[in-house]
């Protein structure tokens, strides 16, 4: 659950975007910049709502922050393809808890939109997986957000390397 960040100087506002890297206090007008704010090697920062926040992201895990809203459907997309060819004939998912961690995330992508999504090594692996599964069976689709597509990808990629490289 992201927390917003107070205010350094009045203590009471919250910082809202004013510009690229620029954000400003609601109450007393102080501004800062995402340099000025440190955060802890499992933190990350993200605005929501307007309202620059800090977001825990434990070991491995990573903040997926969409966009634009047409995102969160075009992964549950694949998930819930890959989920139904899995029932029919299993071999998308190869264990149990993936297939339990497909389903948590496809309720995750319906309950919020929005973002940001903190997502461990393994709903990453799942996620990608299912883009695969859309990709071999429905390639138009599929390829309808890329950027996005390889945003995802980056994260699954940076969730399997090790805390030292």
């Amino acid at each position: 659950m992201p927390v917003p960040i107070l205010c350094d100087w009045c203590r009471e506002g919250r910082y809202q975007v004013r510009a690229a890297d620029t954000y400003v206090c609601q109450v007393c007008g102080n501004q800062t910049t995402r340099a000025a704010l440190p955060v802890g090697d499992d933190e990350r920062l993200v605005t929501v709502a307007g309202i620059l926040q800090i977001l825990d992201a434990p070991d491995g895990h990573q903040v997926i922050t969409p966009d634009r809203r047409c995102y969160a459907p075009h992964l549950g997309a694949s998930l819930a393809l890959a989920l139904r060819l899995h029932q029919a004939r299993p071999g998308a998912f190869s264990r149990p808890e993936e297939v339990e961690a497909a389903e948590d995330l496809l309720a995750l992508l319906d309950a919020d939109e929005f973002g940001p999504w903190v997502l461990s090594p393994l709903h990453l692996d799942v996620l990608v997986r299912a883009m695969d599964v859309r990709s071999a069976a429905l390639p138009s689709t599929a390829q309808q957000h890329p950027e996005f597509d390889a945003k995802v990808r980056k994260a699954h990629a940076d969730s399997r390397r090790l805390p030292d490289q």
